[in-house]
């Protein structure tokens, strides 16, 4: 009875709450008036899509306790009804609005153990204490525990998407606030192949574009930057301060070296804001020459891998006798592989690591395969011809052979 008693009593400051939500919010009232009226007729799948979208308008639009309030007038009376990951997402959001982080993980951790029944739901909370945990320190130990539960939800049967997008988000954090640029580089795709671009706010696309376009600038092994030029968030900085930024991607990623020059010219006064940039400079320079060299060896068809220093030096424009530096430093990054012939003067490539191709570049690919099928079906052809000038012969014979039995 006094379990039964308790259930009617959180049913009635669930409804007060929504009505007191419809006097104070009257620019939510439709949604509101559909949670109501759900909640009402006990229809809990569709009221859970609703509650969370009002969650996170709650979490965006109004400051201070009102979400946590929310929880724990409503929310909160929705634990057992509703599905378990869902409801974790409305935890996840609510603990957000605590002042303080230590207290945002006490209110994780209190629920995270009562959810015991659902893995997923428990792995998202436990993201999210790690992410509070990274604004105060950025020991290997928070890596070590992201590993984990990456590798628990590999475990997980159909693993909603949501647990890879969150788990690449704070582990890219975690290398973004521990200054390794090639890692965050990496984990934020993921995070980006995994969570649909309307899912991010445009101040997020913003944040997340700079702290990318800045990484793979950086990273002294990022040279497939077509990964991120090719992603719709890059674009968000268009329209900012960091449009020089987004123009210095574009060139890196075209490999256009006088472009890049360029660039770098124009927004000097841009790059000397970013000590680190600034620092860098020179590694940008060798870089774009590389992605040059890179963009020369695509273009050439593969038994046409024989280039000479000559020309190497005139699209990476380098001087001669920097070309084998030059060349010796993709080597040892593992983007090409083959000889320096220096009595000839040439370089004998035999492999190039694999890129993210824009159209242009998908363009000259599909040219070269159609120059392939033609000279392919040019030796079919020719084979074919030889073949039947075998034939006949073995043919007429056969003929003989058959008469002389007869």
């Amino acid at each position: 009875r006094r379990v039964h008693g308790d259930l009617i009593n959180m049913s009635l400051k669930a409804i007060e709450c929504i009505e007191t939500h419809l006097k104070q919010y009257p620019q939510y009232a439709e949604r509101l008036a559909s949670i109501k009226k759900l909640y009402e007729e006990r229809l809990w799948y569709e009221l859970t899509e609703q509650v969370l979208g009002y969650t996170f308008t709650l979490e965006k639009e109004q400051p201070g306790n009102v979400l946590v309030q929310f929880y724990e007038l409503f929310i909160r009376d929705l634990e057992t009804r509703i599905n378990y990951l869902k409801y974790a997402r409305m935890v996840v959001s609510t603990s957000r609005r605590f002042e303080k982080r230590n207290e945002a993980n006490d209110f994780l951790i209190k629920i995270k153990d009562r959810l015991g029944i659902s893995k997923e739901a428990q792995l998202l909370l436990r993201i999210e204490i790690i992410a509070n945990k990274l604004y105060e320190t950025t020991v290997v130990e928070l890596g070590d525990q992201l590993v984990q539960i990456k590798e628990e939800i590999e475990k997980c049967p159909g693993a909603d998407s949501l647990l890879y997008s969150e788990v690449y988000r704070v582990h890219a954090l975690y290398f973004f606030k521990r200054k390794q640029h090639e890692e965050f580089y990496l984990y934020a795709l993921q995070y980006l192949a995994y969570t649909p671009a309307a899912n991010i706010e445009q101040a997020e696309k913003i944040q997340w574009s700079v702290r990318m376009g800045m990484a793979a600038i950086l990273g002294k092994k990022i040279y497939n930057i077509g990964e991120l030029v090719e992603k719709e968030i890059l674009k968000s900085l268009t329209a900012t301060e960091y449009v020089w930024l987004y123009d210095i991607m574009q060139a890196f990623n075209g490999a256009r070296v006088q472009e890049f020059y360029k660039a770098v010219e124009t927004y000097k006064s841009n790059i000397e804001e970013h000590p680190e940039i600034k620092s860098n400079v020179e590694h940008m320079y060798v870089k774009i020459r590389i992605l040059a060299l890179l963009d020369l060896i695509f273009t050439r068809q593969k038994e046409d891998r024989n280039i000479s220093f000559e020309l190497i030096s005139k699209i990476s424009e380098v001087k001669i006798e920097e070309v084998e530096l030059l060349v010796m430093k993709a080597m040892s990054l593992g983007l090409i592989k083959g000889e320096i012939d220096q009595v000839e003067s040439i370089v004998k490539v035999t492999w190039m690591k694999p890129r993210v191709l824009d159209m242009q570049r998908i363009q000259i690919m599909k040219d070269t395969i159609d120059k392939w099928k033609v000279k392919v079906q040019a030796n079919l052809k020719d084979l074919e011809d030889k073949t039947r000038d075998i034939a006949k012969p073995q043919s007429s014979r056969l003929k003989y052979l058959s008469l002389i039995h007869i």
